[in-house]
């Protein structure tokens, strides 16, 4: 008897676990479907000027919240662009430190550019950097001192490096001393590719002084003296058009010679006509304009309210009221 109710028992047992495991199984379905529904993250690929990287480095952990994942490459501004047109790469959204490149460089790639911030020169100052009172006051004679080691960044790969150059076309003509931007020249001991290079040379007192972008300066607690607005290619109601530049430049491996003017300092993002990640590249930088202008101006950048855009006037919808057409891409 008690054999019969053992065996009586234990197939109700298995009954029971018959009847929850249905159960069971339908609330894990439930959970793993719960899990799929959430959309993946947003990939956006963007080829960035150096000077950017601060904003991006600040942004990725919100961003990242928002359901974006940014892989990004930061290089010369020029570097960006040749990475498209000339190796064959792509990108979803490319940051540039000098909107005139986008036609000059991208033609055929990108049809349009949001300008939306402005920025400026400043002289950083180095880490054991020598003359430093005299440079607040005439910085001309301090970098021309014996001793002073000058870097600067290469004008054909980052427009910083063509911006210093201006500035001293700019000092010489503003009452500076005879042939200064030759001289500067011939004093450099460091020529980089990039704004990014020459902070650490800064920082480790590699070298004493280089003149770079104030949001530069501000993103990597460098020391830096703010310039006359005549000469920092900062000011929107300033002429700097007086200055000139003319250097030789490759393009797909052959030389070009490039004549630049002054103009004040403008950054510009553009997405290349038919990006894969076209959508998202648009509204991670649509988030950016309306979300995030706090964080450009903590890292010395001018956000521009609204943003300009020039090109078709279609690719201006997007951007709301964040954005205005102010003309053709040209």
């Amino acid at each position: 008897m008690r054999n019969a109710a053992e065996s009586g028992r234990a197939i109700r047992r298995i009954r029971r676990i018959g009847r929850i495991r249905p159960i069971w199984l339908a609330a894990a379905v439930l959970l793993l479907a719960g899990c799929g529904s959430e959309a993946p993250p947003a990939k956006v690929r963007l080829f960035h000027a150096a000077g950017f990287t601060p904003v991006l480095d600040a942004l990725r952990a919100d961003a990242g919240a928002r359901n974006f994942e940014l892989e990004a490459e930061g290089s010369g501004s020029q570097m960006a662009c040749r990475k498209i047109t000339e190796l064959g790469r792509r990108c979803d959204l490319v940051v540039l430190a000098d909107r005139e490149l986008v036609a000059e460089m991208l033609g055929g790639v990108c049809s349009w550019r949001l300008d939306f911030a402005t920025d400026e020169m400043v002289l950083a100052v180095g880490a054991r950097a020598p003359n430093s009172e005299l440079a607040e006051r005439d910085w001309p004679a301090a970098l021309l001192a014996d001793g002073v080691r000058l870097g600067r960044a290469d004008e054909n790969l980052a427009p910083v490096g063509y911006r210093t150059l201006l500035v001293w076309k700019l000092r010489e003509a503003h009452g500076g001393p005879a042939g200064l931007a030759d001289r500067l020249r011939a004093r450099c001991t460091k020529v980089l590719d990039d704004v990014g290079r020459l902070i650490p040379l800064l920082q480790n007192g590699e070298i004493d002084y280089a003149f770079v972008y104030r949001s530069t300066c501000i993103a990597q607690g460098v020391r830096f003296i703010a310039l006359d607005k005549a000469v920092n290619l900062g000011s929107a109601d300033v002429d700097y058009s007086g200055a000139q530049v003319t250097f030789e430049k490759l393009r797909a491996g052959a030389k070009e010679t490039v004549t630049v003017r002054g103009e004040p300092i403008c950054w510009t993002l553009t997405i290349p006509d038919g990006a894969t990640g076209a959508q998202a590249a648009g509204r991670f930088a649509s988030w950016l304009l309306a979300e995030k202008a706090d964080v450009l101006k903590r890292n010395g950048l001018r956000p521009l309210s609204p943003a300009l855009l020039y090109g078709p006037a279609e690719k201006a919808g997007p951007f709301g009221s964040l954005a205005r057409r102010a003309g053709d891409l040209k």
